[in-house]
């Protein structure tokens, strides 16, 4: 099956978090999609959330070790990496994505996210991620996001 590695945002501000509606499976998604060529997946991640809500972000980081020598140099890891199943679309056949998932937050304040993409984008806070059915949210995007509430609860919390 082929493979395709994507990157994807979750944007935290004010305890919520900025989700995206997919129009093609119909569900509340963080922003996010394919890398380009020579692109790593932190450039990606950002690229994608700037194209999709009109945010520029900074990761939140939770580094080991930082590396930032001529031979090697340390670029922002993931929060989490998922294999994703993608079903088939019309002529598209089914694939995975190997999804590098980061965390952020915008880099200014007192915003309005815009889709320059045209999509429907809407902050959620924990409560109402939890009043969400599996129609309109999936399991794992739920499991990510109450992860992250909880992992960085003191960056999350206003």
């Amino acid at each position: 099956m082929e493979r395709q590695f994507t990157a994807s945002t979750y944007i935290i501000d004010n305890q919520k978090v900025l989700l995206i509606y997919h129009k093609k499976i119909r569900k509340w998604l963080p922003p996010g999609g394919h890398l380009e060529i020579n692109e790593i997946p932190c450039d990606a991640a950002k690229r994608e959330a700037l194209e999709e809500t009109g945010i520029a972000v900074e990761f939140i980081k939770q580094e080991n070790v930082w590396v930032n020598q001529n031979n090697a140099n340390s670029f922002a890891r993931p929060y989490l990496c998922l294999l994703e199943e993608i079903p088939p679309h019309i002529t598209t056949p089914a694939h995975q994505h190997i999804d590098f998932v980061y965390v952020a937050r915008p880099l200014r304040s007192n915003f309005s996210p815009i889709s320059p993409e045209g999509q429907i984008l809407r902050w959620f806070d924990l409560d109402q991620i939890e009043g969400l059915n599996e129609e309109e949210i999936f399991t794992e995007t739920k499991e990510v996001i109450k992860s992250i509430f909880t992992t960085f609860d003191c960056l999350v919390t206003s």
